[in-house]
């Protein structure tokens, strides 16, 4: 993730010397954090459980070659 911090200032004044690095830390934090939590939602919607509820809730059917019908 290529990350570009700039200071649009009405008196011209500098970025301290550390905000670039601090703010692209904390962006990539975020998109590790939103990265897991999409992640984790993943693996729950794709779990033998919440497949099965999915199954049961839809009332599908199959047949013995596991040909949905209903």
């Amino acid at each position: 993730m290529d990350i570009v911090v700039e200071r649009d200032s009405p008196v011209v004044q500098d970025m301290t010397a550390d905000a670039e690095e601090d703010v692209s830390e904390a962006l990539r934090d975020l998109a590790r954090w939103l990265y897991g939590r999409l992640d984790d939602e993943y693996e729950h919607l794709t779990s033998d459980a919440a497949i099965d509820e999915m199954i049961r809730l839809n009332e599908y059917g199959f047949t013995e070659d596991g040909v949905r019908f209903g």
